[in-house]
């Protein structure tokens, strides 16, 4: 078999996990892009990575610091019993918000205590621990999106990323609430991350009767004011001609300039393959602007619906107007919140199709893209 791109989708509930792999079968690569929370990690990931052997991740990518993103994390790699080796790992800490550079690992240095409280400091202590290389491809210092066109360019091996989320600003943003949170739990900055209240009422159930895409689609677009969320790590993915957007939660009004500096605009579209929409299909993240910069034909939506009950149904209605002709929505949970969307009616009168994970195999979605293009 010739060399292909694939990315699985594993059952995050509400969150992310998502296993990008490329390459030729017997030497396949893999980046695994968030882990999800605590039960995706000991139920599904841990048995996926002892299924298909894998032993190396080329990198590994923590978004942003919400828990549905991150607390799978800290069980892989608290797991006494995997085995594993990764080359590189990208999140970033509080001290890449404070413009500092993590370059020089010591496990014998009692002071990374100062990462040993909460979430994200933990997270950054068992990075420490474990000797990985923390964002060695930004010098150590924060991921975040550069000035210049080349700086924003990541290779590794064949595979090439583009970095399009976060920006210095975003990251600023967040460090008034990282401040905030941990006054709230008597500690100093840098201690500990903020544990992120999921609010129920930020995002009220929509009805579910007779649809209507083109009035849905049409609501004005207010964009997510979530300060983690705008901290979230995106880039685009390219392998053999293969291109998929792994857009985190990232904000659209980062996602839009990055995209246009990429050359992209309505007219002239960014072709890619697959693009893993941002905060699970909340609709102030996707919007008509953002959607009209790209030309794709596979939309991935990870989630489960809990607390936020996403996807919206205004952004499953702006991906079926505005994201081209013929569009197929993966779903990697079959819910209530999203059910409706395979009625046959909608998706003969509006061309899309709609996918969902196999019988008994609900959370995992695999998407496939086949030998890679010459």
């Amino acid at each position: 078999m010739p060399d292909s791109l694939s990315l699985t989708m594993l059952p995050a509930k509400e969150g992310d996990c998502l296993l990008l792999s490329y390459g030729a079968p017997d030497a396949r690569r893999h980046v695994l892009i968030d882990a999800g929370r605590n039960w995706t990690y000991k139920n599904a990931l841990a048995n996926l990575l002892a299924e298909q052997e894998i032993k190396t991740l080329e990198l590994l990518v923590v978004t942003h610091v919400d828990r549905d993103h991150i607390d799978g994390m800290l069980a892989l790699m608290r797991d006494p019993a995997l085995d594993i080796k990764v080359r590189s790992i990208w999140f970033n800490t509080w001290a890449h918000l404070e413009g500092e550079s993590i370059t020089v690992v010591d496990t014998e240095d009692d002071d990374t205590e100062a990462f040993g409280a909460k979430m994200g400091e933990e997270l950054s202590g068992l990075i420490v621990e474990k000797g990985w290389a923390w964002n060695s491809q930004f010098g150590g210092a924060a991921v975040v999106v550069s000035d210049t066109a080349c700086g924003n360019i990541i290779t590794l091996d064949e595979l090439k990323l583009t970095l399009l989320s976060p920006t210095r600003a975003k990251l600023d943003e967040l460090k008034p609430e990282w401040v905030k949170e941990c006054r709230k739990a008597g500690i100093t900055p840098g201690a500990v991350l903020k544990e992120y209240v999921l609010n129920e009422e930020d995002d009220e159930l929509e009805s579910f009767g007779a649809i209507n895409i083109d009035l849905l689609a049409a609501e004005p677009f207010s964009g997510d004011h979530s300060e983690a969320n705008g901290s979230s790590i995106a880039f685009l993915a390219e392998y053999g001609g293969r291109r998929i957007l792994l857009a985190g939660d990232a904000h659209e009004d980062v996602l839009v300039p990055q995209l246009q500096a990429l050359g992209a605009t309505p007219t002239t579209p960014l072709a890619i393959d697959a693009f893993k929409i941002p905060h699970h299909g909340s609709k102030y993240n996707v919007s008509k602007d953002l959607l009209q910069l790209i030309d794709c034909k596979h939309y991935l939506i990870s989630t489960n619906g809990n607390y936020f009950k996403h996807p919206d149904d205004v952004a499953i209605a702006r991906l079926i107007k505005f994201g081209g002709d013929n569009p197929t929505l993966h779903f990697n949970y079959d819910t209530q919140y999203n059910r409706h969307w395979r009625n046959a009616g909608l998706q003969a009168a509006h061309g899309y199709r709609v996918e969902y994970p196999e019988a008994g195999r609900d959370g995992f979605k695999v998407v496939e893209f086949g030998a890679i293009k010459s």
